[in-house]
């Protein structure tokens, strides 16, 4: 099992048995509680017998923490086994929807939200222009998407028990202060995590996107199985996911990965490259359009017309790409120096075109000796927002998939739910779903 999956801890040693035909809801979670949870998490359906001697209880304990789970709407009667009638051939089994994580993909422009559930699986997704304004504007955003996620996937609020957020920026990984954040205005130095996780009231993972991108590109993409892989997204902005021996690479400050900022052969420091990085403004969407413009095209036309422009073979858009791939080639090689990955991914709205990967290709063959594997990501524009669902879905634990999860990962976030105080508007039940 790799350093970034979850690592399942043995089960706890059962207890003597116990009756408690006394627990309420509002109470904290014994631990036969705990271990109930464990069993339906990893047994799924079953009856009150087996769950009694599973637990090491009594029937009508198990039937009494049954009723504080049903309570809060964490399970369901999955039906009678064998077709036999009575209360003992009832199995029970954990509603997939009793706790739910968020993942939120941050860009400059647009922000993607969805919500995952006990199984895994994504239960809508959303894609909203990113509030302007700073601070307090983005959080605003991203509460009204926590409560409409949480609706649309037919959920109160209060089951959200963790979520993850993707931002195009360095993450110190000491403090959760944001830095080197050019596309986010008014957040750089600021205390995200802070304000989020009051927001939220839930756990909240703060991470780079980029980083995001490598963990869902090696959980799903063209990275599984790979231990050492650099992952490099070209778009609107530009950065780099490092992934050495199993692990992630961060750095002192969590700028690790930010090639934004790396020089070029004809480097010339100006108040836009100190701020948004040489590197950026000679490879990002913008430096695509201005290297367009003077040879003669449109200073408005995309990127996106661009290379679809060479595909006719247009001189201009040609060069254009050759250039771009002249450009990306020194950053890559920079990467391969440095970190030895066995797998470069190119990802991001430019950097999966297989005009420039061919093109990169056939530059690096020509500036390194040792062939380094170049693919495109499969994960698409998905790649941040899966690797944030899959880190929260971690986090249902109180962890993270970079560091390991210990313990079965739902546990934590269904003993939070069943803790909360009915008396609380707020985190009621949820009305009509029992």
């Amino acid at each position: 099992m790799e350093d970034w999956q979850i690592n399942q801890s043995p089960r706890e040693q059962r207890p003597e048995p116990a009756d408690f035909s006394k627990v309420r809801a509002s109470n904290p979670a014994p631990p036969q509680l705990r271990q109930l949870a464990e069993v339906l998490i990893e047994a799924g359906a079953l009856q009150r017998p087996a769950l009694a001697k599973r637990v090491g209880i009594s029937k009508q304990a198990v039937s009494e923490l049954l009723s504080v789970l049903e309570q809060r709407g964490l399970v369901q009667v999955a039906g009678p086994l064998n077709g036999l009638p009575g209360r003992s051939s009832l199995s029970y089994a954990l509603r997939p929807d009793a706790a739910l994580a968020l993942g939120f993909d941050i860009g400059g422009t647009k922000i993607a939200a969805a919500p995952v559930d006990l199984r895994g699986k994504v239960l809508a997704e959303t894609v909203v222009p990113t509030a302007p304004g700073g601070l307090d504007q983005l959080v605003g955003q991203l509460v009204e998407l926590a409560d409409s996620s949480a609706k649309t996937a037919g959920a109160q609020r209060f089951r959200v028990q963790a979520a993850t957020v993707g931002v195009p920026a360095a993450v110190n990984p000491a403090t959760g202060i944001l830095n080197l954040a050019a596309n986010l205005p008014g957040l750089v130095a600021v205390d995200l995590h802070a304000r989020l996780t009051k927001a939220l009231n839930c756990p909240v993972s703060i991470e780079n996107d980029v980083n995001l991108a490598l963990l869902g590109e090696v959980a799903s993409g063209s990275g599984q199985g790979k231990r050492d892989i650099a992952f490099v997204a070209l778009g609107t902005g530009v950065g780099a996911g490092l992934m050495v021996n199993g692990r992630l690479l961060r750095g002192a400050t969590g700028g690790a990965g930010e090639i934004a900022y790396l020089p070029l052969p004809d480097h010339r420091t100006t108040a836009r490259s100190l701020a948004q990085g040489h590197f950026e403004t000679m490879v990002g969407e913008a430096g695509i359009r201005e290297a367009f413009a003077r040879r003669g095209g449109a200073a408005d036309m995309s990127v996106r017309a661009i290379f679809d422009l060479a595909t006719t073979g247009d001189v201009r858009a040609l060069q254009t790409i050759d250039e771009l791939a002249g450009h990306v080639a020194p950053g890559i090689v920079s990467l391969i120096a440095l970190v030895d990955p066995e797998l470069v991914v190119l990802g991001g709205s430019v950097g999966a075109r297989p005009e420039l990967i061919e093109r990169v290709q056939a530059e690096l063959a020509a500036r390194f000796e040792r062939p380094v594997p170049i693919v495109a990501s499969n994960t698409g524009s998905r790649a941040g927002l899966a690797g944030a669902l899959r880190n929260s879905a971690a986090a249902f634990a109180g962890g993270s998939v970079w560091r390991g999860v210990r313990g079965p990962k739902p546990v934590a976030a269904l003993l939070r739910i069943v803790s909360r105080q009915p008396s609380s508007s707020r985190w009621a039940g949820d009305a009509g779903r029992r």
